[in-house]
């Protein structure tokens, strides 16, 4: 996927409500990304806002002047959505993790507003499919929608830069925060890792760029081959341009050193080496000259079956022997081949099956492989948790049952694609499309799952088979990936069998090194064994500085990489000009098994199908979300808790953010009536959702955090409070010039029927609709962001907070908590919020909600005005259309019930 171009009227006006003031990057703080690594994701994050400034500028743009493309503008929400949910996944993968390990009740929360944020792309996308183009309801719905996406990410980003990377920087040393970033990118596929670095370039400016690259340098091993593969990346489209018209000896005069040399120096390889690769791998092709390269497939289809085959022979040997203390290697291995099946799913999703019929799918074939292996998973998971209480005989036969499932899925799977695709492909593709294809299908998976992956399926390969899918490789490949293709064939050849020496074997030869002298048998190694890149004078890194020389080396074997402006990450390699045969494979690894940070292999793998994108939640066994399970079942026994009161008010919550969202929507057709309406039902809202928010951070929270447990765990949602009392501020702003502008309007038709000027009246009528219609439709976006952020919010509290009471705290706890919450509202604040929250619950959750409130005010004052209200609400007149308080609350005066309310709060706590 290619990164897309600015669209022009990007620079319109924009509507979505952020928070204020976004962090400073590092370059604008006077720090360092070097000195401080993780501080590289304030970089991250102002690309990602600046393209959300973007992708809603044209959004609004297309709604208010309709001007614009929409499928470019599809297309451009697609390549962020890619870039962002990888983002995402990483940290859900590595820094998550590793934080919770350091500092608990913290991570959990900004995954789960991952998820919620995914949702939110599926709703975009599910609306780009209409008719936009045309109608101008759904541009405007498209306005509001990237307008509640910019909103949401914006809130999470600050989030994370006002709690998690604080916590970062304080609980990890500088080594560390390193080893987090490294993770952090060898967890995001290849193919978008390659797009991502240089896209994340475009946002930034030059004294930026510069801490970015000296991050990476320090980030990434001290290994000359690793710091090429990411600087090849990081360079970009110039470095690929400049790469390949060395390769193809037509370098451009008008693509001079200068036009790359803003970025740094850049690394290209050697015409020579180009072609003698692509030569030999010809030659040496012998008898798989009639083979076709996307039968590659087949190597993978072959493989999975074979470990899935072992995997069941393996259930069936702990089932007769009963033995499994070996529980922990099979949930590893169960995991790592889930990892392959799901990656290799994914690649043929998005590469092979587009390219071969776009009408093709095997989406929910897919779907349910990996909704088995989650199955598998969970039930290994269990028995690790529930040890000696489960049942071992019921365990090993659902065991067995869901290995055999799997095999069976998979194989149908297979077979399908097996005699429908690969039959198509070969017939309607070349050789070098079919290479091409299953090229790129590789590149789906990221370095850390390739590293493991690759041996794994060289492994079970003959010589031939894997001296032929090399050679694919390195074929499909493009000359500025010659460091990329080096690093995954030298992780291949690890597949094979070692010599006595405890070198990996040259897979032509079966020997430790190339023994033949003969020049043709030399080149013909040279095609697809590493330790050709180690020839410097057949894998020749041509340095590009500023006036086109080579820079020299510093000390015997060191090779400088650019880290721009005449700084280099010094690398020490054996590059001296002694042939591939006097030399064994020698490929680094990624240095991330060994990290002492707690981080295991691949957390669950995310999905990404064709759009709209699904993604797989998280193990619900998993450390990270163990009160996932708690959610799932709160309050299943059906007995109403005096905490559950507090949660009700969501209910009432959600009912009037929908109609926010629905209503702002017609306000452009609507007249004043309207608009007053709309208003007041606004300031109800906010108002009560005030009242509501700040119970929860004076007293509900505080609660929480008093468990030692619980420690942190509602930092979050305090945030979350702040920047929606700011949305409703800029809300409010709106429906004043609105106001306003209604009023002007009246005004100014006063004073046209005065004087009778028909022309200044039509000129004033045009005026107010064309502001009216920009104010109409920024209100619409507004009204979108708060109900998706405050829907969001409440969901996660539902999920996360509320289970934590059952838990850990008693009814009568919760009953004080109840009172201290009633005790400390205001009096007119409750003469509303009682009918409003009642007014959307049914019968019997207003019975079970007024026996809490009376159980926990009982002997108050309150507690008597409560049964003289409710004996009120049952003879008033249910079916009106707005719900009013009854007529016996205004019967109390404001200073009796401010006392009643008081004495309520000291009943429990004198």
């Amino acid at each position: 996927m290619a990164t897309p171009t600015p669209m022009p009227g990007s620079e319109g006006t924009l509507v979505a409500v952020m928070p204020r003031s976004p962090s400073p990057t590092p370059a604008e703080a006077g720090t360092s990304a070097t000195e401080t690594p993780v501080l590289i994701f304030l970089y991250f994050h102002k690309a990602i806002r600046a393209e959300l400034e973007a992708l809603h500028g044209a959004a609004v743009l297309l709604a208010t002047e309709r001007t614009g493309d929409v499928a470019a503008l599809a297309e451009r929400c697609r390549f962020f959505f890619s870039i962002y949910k990888h983002h995402c996944d990483a940290e859900d993968a590595v820094i998550f993790p590793a934080l919770d390990i350091r500092v608990k009740n913290v991570a959990g929360t900004y995954s789960l507003e991952h998820k919620g944020e995914s949702d939110l792309f599926s709703q975009l996308f599910d609306l780009l499919e209409l008719d936009i183009q045309n109608d101008d309801a759904l541009r405007r719905e498209l306005a509001s929608c990237t307008g509640a996406i910019q909103t949401c990410l914006s809130q999470h980003m600050s989030k994370e830069e006002e709690q998690v990377f604080p916590l970062l920087t304080k609980k990890f040393s500088c080594e560390e925060q390193a080893d987090l970033v490294w993770q952090f990118l060898c967890n995001i596929p290849v193919n978008m890792v390659a797009e991502f670095l240089p896209w994340l370039s475009t946002s930034v400016t030059s004294d930026e760029h510069q801490d970015i690259r000296d991050c990476l340098c320090k980030v990434v091993p001290d290994e000359k081959l690793l710091q090429q593969v990411v600087f090849t990346w990081m360079e970009g489209k110039a470095a690929r341009e400049v790469a390949e018209s060395f390769a193809t000896g037509n370098l451009v005069r008008n693509h001079s050193a200068e036009d790359v040399s803003d970025h740094g120096e850049i690394y290209v390889c050697s015409q020579q080496e180009s072609k003698l690769g692509s030569k030999n791998c010809a030659e040496s092709n012998g008898s798989q000259a009639d083979r076709h390269p996307i039968d590659d497939i087949l190597y993978w289809h072959n493989a999975i079956r074979m470990e899935l085959h072992d995997i069941k022979k393996e259930t069936r040997r702990v089932q007769q022997s009963g033995n499994f203390s070996d529980i922990s290697a099979f949930n590893e291995r169960l995991q790592f081949i889930a990892d392959v099946c799901i990656y290799h799913s994914i690649a043929e999703d998005q590469v092979v099956f587009p390219a071969v019929d776009s009408e093709l799918s095997f989406v929910q074939e897919h779907a349910e492989e990996e909704h088995r292996f989650n199955n598998f998973r969970c039930l290994i998971q269990q028995f690790q948790i529930a040890g000696a209480k489960s049942t071992a005989l019921d365990f090993y036969s659902k065991l067995c049952s869901h290995a055999d499932k799997i095999l069976e899925t998979i194989e149908k799977h297979f077979s399908n694609e097996e005699t429908k695709v690969l039959p198509q492909a070969r017939m309607f593709f070349s050789p070098e499309k079919q290479r091409e294809l299953s090229y790129k299908s590789l590149c789906v998976m990221p370095l850390k799952l390739l590293e493991r992956v690759l041996p794994w399926l060289v492994s079970k390969l003959s010589d031939e088979q894997a001296t032929s899918f090399l050679q694919n490789i390195r074929l499909a490949a493009s000359p500025s990936e010659t460091a990329l293709v080096t690093l995954i064939s030298g992780w291949a050849c690890k597949g094979r069998d070692k010599s006595k020496s405890g070198e990996y074997l040259c897979l032509t030869s079966g020997t430790a090194r190339c023994l033949s002298d003969d020049v043709d048998d030399q080149g013909k190694c040279r095609s697809f064994c590493p330790c050709a890149s180690h020839n410097s004078s057949d894998l020749s890194l041509q340095l590009q500085t500023e006036n086109g020389s080579r820079p020299g080396k510093r000390g015997k074997d060191a090779v400088s990489f650019p880290g721009t402006n005449g700084s280099y990450c010094s690398q020490t390699a054996d590059i001296d000009a002694s042939p591939c045969s006097k030399k064994p494979c020698c490929i680094p690894g990624l240095r991330v098994k060994s990290s002492n940070l707690g981080i295991g292999s691949l957390a669950s793998v995310k999905s990404f199908r064709s759009l709209p994108y699904n993604s797989t939640a998280p193990s619900i066994y998993s450390s990270l979300f163990s009160w996932e399970t708690d959610a799932s079942l709160s309050c299943s026994d059906g007995i109403s808790r005096p905490i559950d009161t507090i949660f009700k008010f969501h209910k009432a919550i959600r009912k009037d953010l929908e109609y926010l969202d629905v209503e702002s929507g017609r306000l452009i057709d609507g007249d004043e009536s309207c608009l007053r309406q709309f208003i007041g039902r606004f300031r109800l809202l906010w108002g009560l959702y005030r009242a509501h928010s700040n119970a929860e951070d004076e007293i509900v929270f505080p609660a929480l955090e008093s468990r030692e447990t619980l420690h942190n765990v509602s930092h979050s949602y305090t945030l979350d409070h702040k920047q929606e009392e700011q949305l409703f501020e800029d809300i409010s702003d709106v429906l004043f010039q609105l106001s306003q502008l209604h009023d002007s309007q009246g005004h100014a038709q006063t004073k046209v029927n005065e004087v009778k000027q028909s022309c200044f009246h039509s000129s004033n009528d045009v005026d107010f609709t064309r502001k009216y219609n920009e104010l109409a439709t920024k209100l619409q976006a507004m009204c979108k962001s708060i109900r998706v952020a405050l829907t969001n919010h409440v969901h996660r509290e539902e999920l996360e907070l509320w289970p934590l009471f059952d838990k850990h705290f008693s009814v009568e706890e919760q009953d004080k908590l109840v009172g201290r919450i009633i005790g400390s509202t205001g009096a007119e604040v409750l003469q509303s919020m009682v009918p409003w929250v009642t007014s959307a619950l049914t019968q019997e959750e207003q019975n079970k909600m007024l026996d809490t409130w009376k159980q926990a005010t009982k002997n108050t004052m309150f507690g008597e005005w409560l049964n003289e209200w409710w004996k009120g609400a049952g003879t008033s007149d249910s079916s009106a259309e707005a719900p009013s308080a009854p007529e016996v609350i205004y019967k109390i005066s404001l200073n009796k019930m401010t006392r009643c309310l008081s004495l309520a709060g000291r009943t429990y706590f004198e």
